[in-house]
């Protein structure tokens, strides 16, 4: 589905959140993007990628996500 306005808000401030936890850090964001089995894309910027990937991982742990009714 897609989110409710108030959740696109939340969603938005959570990802503005992490883009400045990962810019004050570099390390953090690089440490977070070697984790996996793929590859990072070096093309990408480290902040960024960061960022999106703890929102992504953050939806992805929903009890929504992970339980279908």
């Amino acid at each position: 589905r897609a989110p409710s306005a108030k959740e696109t808000a939340v969603l938005s401030q959570i990802l503005q959140q992490q883009q400045a936890r990962f810019a004050n850090d570099k390390s953090l964001s690089e440490k977070l993007l070697t984790v996996g089995e793929s590859k990072r894309n070096e093309t990408l910027d480290t902040t960024g990628h960061a960022a999106w990937t703890g929102l992504c991982s953050l939806l992805l742990n929903l009890d929504e996500v992970i339980t279908k009714e």
